[in-house]
């Protein structure tokens, strides 16, 4: 009984003295976290806070939160930003954000219920990543990212890492020559970003839309499993981008296309006036030049009977590249009618130019390796366009 006493005795004393100091706490933290961002902001850029009140935790709930930055490039709005202390070493906070708005150039992300922790690291070597899940990111009906699970590792060192898993994704965007759709399920992503960037997707399934591209063509409409894409951003001699793309189990409503495709390529920068880093040339700055040519491609398209290969290189392909285009291939086809059909019919070869092709490579001598049938060499130079060195336009 002395015993319970004694501990009743000070738990009072416990709460009369630090009772006032926790109250106290949470008048005065709002206000002196809000001095200390405004003193780390960036020169020129500003900061609004509608309300700023501390929780029964001891935590910081932010009610309508503006930033934009100096140049006007950056703008973030949160309407309900809750950070809060977490009785944990290795998981001290966590924070939860209701609805959020990003604009940065011509994207307008909307960010639904995210929550997440701050982990720390070894104490030997602290490192700070960000833990959390989110339920949705969408940008006006041009992308929809649902259910993506993340880990990004290393934030306040040079070299980060990111891991996401998102049930899927929905992408809307118009290209030069039309609108086109993207949905892609159950995706894996790792990232890397340091001197340079590695970027790893994979995807269980994948659904492309181009039937409205050109044209317009309604077997262009493509699905694939097992789809995977590699790249790796860094700097050679130049800034270089190779990449690597396979999807297997390729239909489309023509029907079954093939067994798998692969494509390898390396895209090329030129025309720099100065060395740049890898985010002065994730932002496009002019100084750093820009991708103009594709080379070392090498194209392998399967199915049960047939194969096609194409390999070559292409310089000042890419939009806007500001140079006369110029273009080396060769195709190697085995079961060259079969297989050439099924391209053309599913609308990614015009059915003349398909046609021109394919009796180019069944009039050509037969290939001397054993796993093609014929071959053919493609050139273009501007808008002509050579086959087996004869012009066809």
């Amino acid at each position: 009984m002395r015993i319970l006493r004694w501990t009743g005795y000070l738990t009072l004393v416990l709460v009369l003295l630090f009772g006032p100091l926790y109250g106290a706490g949470r008048i005065m933290l709002p206000d002196w976290l809000k001095g200390q961002m405004a003193s780390a902001l960036p020169e020129g850029s500003q900061l609004s806070i509608g309300e700023m009140f501390s929780t029964a935790k001891m935590g910081v709930q932010y009610k309508d939160i503006l930033f934009e930055s100096s140049d006007g490039s950056l703008k973030i709005n949160f309407n309900d930003l809750l950070i809060e202390p977490n009785l944990s070493l290795s998981k001290p906070a966590r924070i939860s954000v209701g609805k959020g708005f990003v604009k940065s150039g011509d994207i307008d992300l909307l960010m639904k219920e995210f929550n997440g922790a701050i982990i720390l690291g070894d104490m030997d070597k602290p490192e700070v990543s960000l833990l959390g899940k989110i339920q949705q990111i969408s940008d006006d009906d041009k992308a929809i990212l649902s259910n993506m699970e993340f880990l990004i590792q290393g934030l306040a060192s040079f070299k980060k890492s990111v891991t996401a898993h998102a049930g899927e994704i929905d992408l809307n965007f118009v290209a030069p020559e039309g609108p086109v759709s993207v949905k892609v399920s159950d995706l894996d992503f790792t990232g890397e970003m340091g001197n340079d960037l590695n970027i790893k997707v994979l995807a269980k399934k994948a659904h492309a839309d181009l039937s409205a591209l050109g044209g317009g063509n309604t077997n262009r409409v493509f699905n694939g499993e097992k789809v995977s894409l590699k790249l790796n951003l860094r700097e050679q001699d130049t800034w270089v981008l190779p990449l690597e793309f396979n999807a297997f189990n390729l239909t489309s409503p023509a029907g079954k296309l093939g067994a798998s495709l692969q494509i390898k390529a390396t895209g090329v920068w030129k025309n720099a006036v100065k060395p740049c880093s890898l985010s002065a040339v994730m932002s496009n700055e002019k100084e750093c030049g820009k991708m103009t040519d594709v080379l070392d491609i090498d194209l392998a398209f399967k199915e049960e009977t047939g194969r096609l290969l194409f390999l070559g290189e292409g310089y000042c392909v890419t939009p806007n590249a500001g140079c006369p285009q110029r273009i080396n291939t060769q195709v190697k086809t085995k079961n060259t009618a079969e297989i050439l059909s099924k391209v053309i019919i599913s609308g990614v070869l015009n059915p003349i130019v398909g046609g021109v092709i394919l009796g180019a490579l069944l009039s050509s001598p037969v290939s001397d390796n054993s796993d093609f049938d014929h071959q053919a060499s493609i050139k273009a130079e501007g808008n002509r366009i050579f086959l087996n060195g004869k012009p066809i336009i």
